[in-house]
């Protein structure tokens, strides 16, 4: 991956240097917002209630410099990935139209197609994921650990020993699953290069023996789905398990305070003991993204290296005999499409559709949002008892005698348990039925594209049929193994979040409710804003593919300048889908801050006059994290959810497909 890397970034350091330098100013100021929480708690003893005032001004100044430190992160980062796109996949065009035959025949012309197509956007989202959630974690983390350390150094080194040995083996664990995913990664040449033989002969009216060409790929088929779940089988727990590690963590600390754990009783040692929580909770929130990059690595590190397997070719290029009078490569403007209707009728049939994707596996699908919903039922119900074990440590002198107490642990340890295991078959029966599903699609269009024909499949826009397997099928077949039950969670969390809220306290519950609309309403705004883009990075995507297959067939009639061109309308489509996305997270984040100071110094008010007790207010912060949570994940999923609305919407267009009379 390193030669990848650095082809793909070598002019963009600048930029990643300025985008570390923000993520950097907006943990700064997400620890200043806990730390004007401390101080705040600190001043209730003192009945500084003037502390509250000055505290809240400086918490939304700070939620605001952060939320647009988040937004130009993320424009930025949308920039250097985009630039990165077009930088590689240049550079990959030429060095295939340049390349001595004798070179390029050790290539598959299908497999040359797909990694310089669907493998380099692929890349793309990886190199966001990279710059905005994976650098953001070592630098939370030593945030943290100092914060912490400033506090108590003894649980600081405790706890960046205990995430240290975790990061180890899910170091080691990583380097095996890739190995595993290489295997099930060659399958996918098999069946692009079947796939286009078939589009081939169609397009050049030459017979083939239907049944013998179906057999053949239903069988590629099936290998390349055994391969995909021994693959699935490999990794699929090794998110949860992480996270339930973490969880440990947190009810470790517990313990540790309830202990006298070098924590007395008094009250400023109770509130450090809570801030400590708050720390860890954010950092633990933090690693959500974690589950997503075990998905994503070996996916990209494949990748990268097919990609290094060309670029590594560059000093064997040859003069073109063609450059003096190269021919443009003309790609039919004409594709199989779904007839245009408005966003509800739309949403409504694509709706419908997925639901026929999944009709075979219904009731596993339904098994697993049954345990999905008692999942996040036992992880809501947690804050409760965390709450409950607060107001029991403050109250009480001897609390370290007290049964109460070790009860309440061991029942967070059973609801963090059976929250984070029952995740795991969900997340098993998912990614086998996205396989399964990938599998049916593979076949429906291989038998349909009969019925499309040669009439529409001309020489050039083979790829435009070529990209509905290698690059929607995949997109729907990644949005059922994981997006599809993250989803389903996420608004299962923020439903129970609500109620139980609700529960403790109902006056500082409101205020979390206050957000719910102005948040739906801008998820509306950019859903409606966003879908053209997505669809038309989704179109020329597919025919930049044409333009790739039809140089590498014809490689004398190759023409770079077109190229540029519509490798540039690519990426324009894809900056502009993410840029309309990539509002919600800093919209999110200021929505969430917002509400979380209004609870912070409600609560250290409410604790003031003594009308709710320390652990109450914990409880109502940590379900104020829960909810953010979810919220957070469903504006990042935006842009899969959109993806996966346009894959469908493309393969359908040839699974439906009639001719005219």
């Amino acid at each position: 991956m390193k030669k990848f890397l650095k082809v793909s970034l070598k002019f963009q350091w600048k930029t990643i240097l300025i985008i570390f330098a923000l993520i950097i100013i907006q943990t700064f100021f997400q620890m200043e917002i806990i730390d004007l929480f401390s101080a705040a708690l600190t001043g209730v003893k003192e009945q500084k209630i003037e502390l509250l005032v000055k505290s809240g001004s400086y918490m939304l100044l700070y939620t605001v410099i952060s939320m647009i430190a988040i937004y130009v992160i993320s424009f930025l980062s949308t920039r250097v990935a985009s630039n990165a796109a077009y930088t590689v996949r240049e550079k990959l065009f030429h060095i295939l139209m340049n390349l001595p035959d004798e070179e390029i025949a050790n290539f598959k012309i299908s497999g040359l197609t797909t990694r310089s197509t669907r493998g380099m956007s692929s890349e793309q989202g990886f190199i966001v994921m990279i710059l905005t959630q994976l650098m953001l974690i070592p630098v939370t983390l030593v945030a943290i650990i100092y914060e912490i350390a400033l506090i108590d150094g003894t649980y600081a080194l405790f706890f960046l020993s205990s995430v240290g040995v975790l990061a180890i083996i899910i170091i080691f664990r990583m380097k095996q699953i890739v190995k595993i995913f290489f295997r099930a990664k060659k399958t996918y040449g098999k069946l692009n290069m079947m796939f286009l033989s078939k589009i081939s002969d169609i397009a050049g009216r030459i017979p083939f023996n239907k049944q013998e060409y179906e057999a053949e790929f239903e069988k590629a088929c099936e290998n390349s789905y055994d391969k995909n779940v021994k693959y699935i089988l490999s990794q699929y727990y090794l998110g949860p398990i992480l996270l339930w590690g973490l969880y440990a963590i947190v009810l470790i600390t517990f313990a540790m305070v309830n202990s006298g754990y070098t924590i007395g009783f008094e009250t400023d040692s109770v509130v450090d003991s809570f801030i400590i929580l708050i720390y860890v909770a954010y950092f633990v929130s933090t690693l959500t993204v974690v589950p997503a990059l075990i998905d994503r690595w070996p996916r990209a590190y494949a990748t990268s290296v097919r990609l290094e397997e060309v670029l590594n070719l560059e000093d064997k290029t040859i003069k073109s005999k063609n450059t003096a009078n190269p021919k443009r490569i003309e790609i039919v403007e004409e594709d199989v499409s779904w007839e245009d209707k408005g966003i509800w009728a739309e949403r409504k049939e694509i709706s419908q559709k997925f639901t026929l994707i999944l009709k075979d596996d219904r009731t596993k699908v339904i098994i697993s949002m049954i345990l999905l919903m008692i999942s996040t039922l036992c992880m809501v119900y947690a804050p409760k008892v965390a709450g409950k074990t607060v107001n029991l440590l403050s109250s009480n002198v001897n609390s370290s005698n007290d049964v109460a107490i070790y009860i309440n642990l061991a029942l967070l340890l059973v609801l963090y348990s059976a929250g984070y295991l029952l995740k795991l078959t969900p997340k098993r029966i998912m990614g086998i039925t996205g396989e399964k599903v990938a599998y049916n699609l593979r076949m429906k269009l291989f038998d349909k594209i009969d019925a499309v024909g040669p009439g529409f499949i001309q020489e050039n826009s083979k790829g435009l049929i070529m990209s509905r397997l290698n690059n929607d099928v995949m997109n729907i077949r990644e949005f059922v193994s994981s997006k599809f039950s993250e989803i389903y969670a996420q608004i299962i969390s923020i439903v129970l979040v609500i109620v139980l809220m609700m529960m403790t306290d109902f006056r500082l519950s409101l205020i979390y409710l206050a957000i719910l609309p102005v948040y739906v309403i801008s998820f509306y705004l950019c859903d409606y804003k966003s879908k053209a883009y997505f669809d038309g990075h989704q179109k020329h995507l597919g025919r930049l593919m044409s333009y790739f297959e039809r140089g590498l067939s014809n490689r004398d009639s190759f023409h770079e300048i077109g190229f540029k061109k519509l490798n540039q309308t690519v990426i324009d489509y894809y900056t502009k889908s993410r840029n309309v996305t990539n509002i919600m997270e800093p919209v999110t984040t200021f929505l969430t801050n917002a509400s979380n100071i209004t609870v912070y110094m409600a609560g250290v008010y409410f604790l003031s006059v003594g009308e709710i007790q320390l652990g109450t207010l914990l409880a109502v912060i940590m379900y104020g994290q829960l909810l953010t949570k979810p919220i957070k994940k469903l504006s990042t999923s935006m842009a899969s959810i959109e993806t996966a609305f346009s894959s469908i919407k493309r393969i359908f267009a040839i699974i439906d497909y009639q001719k005219d009379e």
